[in-house]
């Protein structure tokens, strides 16, 4: 019974461990996305800045 009861202990915090490092990645991914969003954003407004101010161009000259 003593066996038993240890194994059981040792694969409760095995499955613990291994959901906060499959929770931990899972977090960092998400944050990766999110940045990679913000970059794609930052670039679509450089871009509309950019139409933006050759039109202007355009219409002074």
């Amino acid at each position: 019974m003593d066996m038993f009861f240890y194994i059981t202990i040792i694969v409760g915090f095995s499955l613990i461990y291994y959901g906060y490092v499959k929770k931990r990645d899972y977090d960092l991914k998400e944050k990766e996305l999110k940045l990679e969003e913000r970059k794609v954003e930052l670039e679509m407004k450089k871009i509309e800045y950019g139409k933006d101010f050759q039109e202007e161009n355009k219409r002074e000259s």
